[in-house]
C-alpha cells in the first residue's frame, strides 16, 4: 500500500465517522493497522538495496552478508559486457532465496525471469548447506565462483535488454555463450587460466555449431571455448548481432 492510498482511506474514515457508531469505525480501522503491521513485517523479512554507484542493480535479501560481493560480481559483469557495446537498459533485481531454484525441471543456483526482470539467486550459503562438495568449472564452488554464477545471470538480463524479443526462442545456447564467457571473463585471471588449461580445448572454430547438445556434453568446455572465441574476436559486433538476433536451435561460426 503507498503512504497516498492510506492517506485517503484514513480520511474516508474520518469523513465516515460523524454517522458511524464506534463499533463501526473500529473495524476498518483495524484492518488499516494490520496492513500496516503486515507490511512492517515484510520489510523487515527482506530488504531492498541498492549497489553505490550502480544505478541498474537492486538486491532484495533477507541477509545482507554478501551485497558487497554481488555489487562487485554485478560491477564486473557489466563492465566486461560494455567492452561488445551491451549495456542493461532498466533495472534488474537479484532475489536472493534460501532454497534450491528449479530451472526446467533441474536445480540451479541461479535462474533469471526475462518477463520480469528478476533474478532469483541461491545464497552462497544456501548453495554450500545444499550441495555435498557443490562444484563449478570442475573445481570446489566458492565465493570466487559465486561472484561467476551471479555474472552468469546478469548477463541474461542485459542480453535480453539488448536482442530483439524473441518470445519463443528455439535454443539458449546464444545467450549461453556470453553468459559462460562473461562468467570468466570476471575469475581472477589465475583461476580462469587454471581452468582454460585444465579443460584441453581451444576456441570455437568457423563451422562449428555452438549448441545446447555441446553444453550438456561439456560444460566447462562450452565456456572455455565461448570466452577464447569471443575474447579473441578481431571485431566482436557482427558476431555480437548475429548472437542478439538469433532464433535457430545452434548458431554456426561464421
Amino acid at each position: 500500500m503507498q503512504g497516498s492510498g492510506l492517506c485517503s482511506a484514513v480520511k474516508e474514515i474520518q469523513h465516515r465517522v460523524k454517522s458511524m457508531k464506534i463499533k463501526e469505525v473500529f473495524q476498518p480501522i483495524g484492518i488499516i493497522i494490520l496492513g500496516i503491521f503486515l507490511l512492517h513485517v515484510e520489510a523487515k523479512g527482506s530488504e531492498s538495496l541498492a549497489c553505490e554507484g550502480n544505478e541498474f542493480i537492486e538486491i532484495v535479501t533477507p541477509d545482507d552478508t554478501m551485497n558487497d560481493t554481488i555489487c562487485v560480481a554485478s560491477f564486473k559483469a557489466i563492465q566486461f559486457l560494455a567492452q561488445y557495446d551491451l549495456h542493461p537498459k532498466r533495472t534488474i533485481t537479484i532475489e536472493i532465496v534460501e532454497r534450491a531454484i528449479d530451472s526446467n525441471g533441474y536445480v540451479a543456483f541461479g535462474s533469471y525471469n526475462r518477463q520480469t526482470d528478476i533474478i532469483q539467486l541461491m545464497s552462497y550459503a544456501a548453495i554450500i548447506s545444499a550441495n555435498q562438495s557443490p562444484q563449478m568449472y570442475e573445481q570446489p564452488f566458492d565465493v570466487e565462483h559465486y561472484q561467476g554464477a551471479i555474472a552468469h545471470e546478469i548477463t541474461h538480463a542485459v542480453f535480453h535488454h539488448n536482442s530483439r524479443n524473441i518470445e519463443d526462442q528455439l535454443t539458449n545456447a546464444t545467450q549461453e555463450y556470453l553468459a559462460h564467457s562473461t562468467q570468466l571473463g570476471v575469475l581472477a585471471t589465475d583461476r580462469r587460466n587454471t581452468i582454460i588449461a585444465a579443460s584441453d580445448v581451444g576456441s570455437w572454430e568457423s563451422g562449428d555449431s555452438i549448441s545446447e547438445v555441446y553444453m550438456g556434453l561439456n560444460p566447462t568446455g562450452f565456456a572455455v571455448k565461448s570466452y577464447l572465441h569471443l575474447t579473441n574476436l578481431q571485431d566482436p559486433e557482427p558476431f555480437i548481432k548475429l548472437l542478439l538476433h538469433n532464433n535457430w536451435f545452434y548458431i554456426s561460426v561464421p
